[in-house]
């Protein structure tokens, strides 16, 4: 699967996909990755690697629409 742009309330971010079940995101700087759980829907973690906290909000509005874009 090729990288793909979605576009958000909060702002346009790119998504490289590392595998079918995992996609990494950056955000604000920080590189974020997300996976597909048991039910197939994407979710989005509470820090990133360094530890960092994100916004939720904007963090599950990414995972839906890589969920909508990937469905």
């Amino acid at each position: 699967m090729n990288a793909f742009m979605i576009n958000t309330a909060g702002g346009r971010f790119y998504i490289r996909p590392d595998s079918a079940e995992r996609f990494t995101v950056d955000v604000n700087g920080e590189e974020v990755v997300m996976e597909k759980d048991d039910d197939g829907y994407v979710r989005a973690p509470g820090a990133t690697g360094a530890g960092h906290r994100l916004n939720m909000g904007l963090l599950n509005m990414i995972a839906d629409e890589i969920y909508v874009h990937t469905a």
